[in-house]
């Protein structure tokens, strides 16, 4: 038991070395201010292929999917498919839409943003994809809520004694 004490608290010592993770994180900032506040409702490690906003088209119906992977602190939209090719000539005003299967990819290219910010209904059913598991961020927060999207840095310290609750 000591000597795994001691490991815990030599590592500790040298934790800038130590190699950290990159987490998406939701947070419902619905009342908040210009601040940095609010309720951290999903907090996860970004799997290799990246995270997906998925939601309904609020004028032509159909679920649209946005893919984000990390690119520093920031998001990177790395791509954008419509299950409709009307929502799809939406969005490609200046870019052209390829149907793959039975979808449409929207040719955008790649974008960074430090923060995404949406407000979620039960029009847009926004979930977000990570991994295996879909969060329902209506559910998870509440109609016409404001959640914000961003990327964290945990290092391996931070998510041992901090948890979740590191985010």
């Amino acid at each position: 038991m000591f000597s795994a004490l001691l490991a815990v608290c030599l590592l500790g010592a040298h934790s800038d070395q130590l190699p950290a993770a990159t987490w998406i994180r939701a947070t419902d900032v619905t009342g908040e201010i210009g601040g940095a506040g609010g309720t951290v409702i999903v907090c996860r490690p970004f799997p290799p292929d990246g995270v997906t906003l998925v939601y309904t088209h609020s004028m032509f119906g159909g679920d649209v999917r946005e893919r984000f992977t990390p690119s520093g602190a920031m998001l990177r939209r790395v791509e954008m498919t419509t299950a409709n090719a009307a929502a799809a000539d939406y969005y490609a005003f200046t870019a052209s839409v390829s149907r793959v299967g039975d979808r449409f990819l929207v040719e955008v290219p790649p974008a960074e943003y430090a923060e995404i910010v949406v407000r979620v209904d039960d029009v847009g059913r926004h979930r977000l994809v990570v991994g295996d598991e879909t969060i329902d961020l209506l559910e998870a927060s509440g109609q016409a809520h404001r959640i914000r999207l961003d990327v964290v840095t945990l290092t391996w310290a931070s998510r041992l004694w901090g948890g979740q609750q590191a985010c």
